[in-house]
């Protein structure tokens, strides 16, 4: 005779001891990250459920021309641009202004920054715009990404404190293009994109919590963490 197994409780609700927590978390992490080399966002993705990869996706599109028509010569000018300045905010925590990389950097900016005039005289305003929009499209892609990666490691973990240096630097950098208030600029959008990434984890654990069995725990344990990473990171941009 079969007999229906009860639906658990929220992994957060079973393990209410500290050190069952860790326990079931460590567990989680070891199975995780099982033959991967290096911790980068495309490796978290391939452990993360469709949900987290759907996220990181919809930002990534951001950085792309919104309309269907052939790109421009200054479409394709101002894209090159833009990710060069990411790439520099980027380069930007670990490299000195003097480092070759980032002189070579510079020297391909100062080159489109030419070119873009070239094509369209007095075009500063618009550059100003196509960069911001980047930098702070890159910022809300980190801040899922250190969601993630906290549900596997501490706060203090070096490759969570080395996203939080790569989002600093792009604070820094969008700053120092609107520098009367970077936060009108950076936390509407931000805020926005982690809301919707909430509310697609929530549902995913609505769904998840229908079929919920044993197996499913350390799945369901992820979503928790990930909806508290979230909520923290959410709060801090709509404050």
């Amino acid at each position: 005779m079969l007999v229906r197994r009860p639906k658990r409780k929220s992994a957060i609700v079973l393990y209410s001891r500290p050190q069952q927590y860790m326990q079931l978390k460590a567990a989680i992490i070891a199975v995780a990250v099982t033959g991967m080399t290096a911790v980068t966002l495309p490796a978290f993705a391939l452990v993360q459920p469709t949900f987290a990869r759907e996220a990181i996706m919809l930002v990534q599109r951001s950085l792309q021309n919104a309309n269907s028509n052939p790109e421009t010569k200054l479409d394709v000018l101002l894209r090159e641009l833009a990710n060069l300045e990411v790439e520099k905010a980027m380069l930007n925590i670990k490299q000195t202004s003097s480092n070759r990389a980032m002189q070579e950097i510079d020297s391909q900016i100062e080159a489109l920054r030419n070119r873009i005039d070239e094509v369209q005289p007095q075009s500063s305003a618009v550059i100003s715009n196509v960069v911001t929009e980047a930098l702070v499209s890159k910022i809300a892609a980190l801040e899922i990404e250190n969601s993630l990666l906290e549900a596997y490691h501490t706060p203090y973990a070096e490759v969570v404190v080395f996203t939080e240096n790569q989002i600093r630097s792009l604070w820094r950098r969008v700053a120092s293009i609107t520098p009367q208030n970077p936060k009108d600029v950076i936390n509407p959008v931000v805020s926005s994109i982690l809301d919707t990434e909430i509310t697609t984890l929530k549902a995913r654990r609505d769904s998840l919590a229908k079929r919920y069995t044993p197996d499913d725990i350390g799945e369901f344990l992820t979503i928790d963490l990930q909806l508290a990473s979230l909520a923290q990171r959410l709060a801090f941009y709509n404050s």
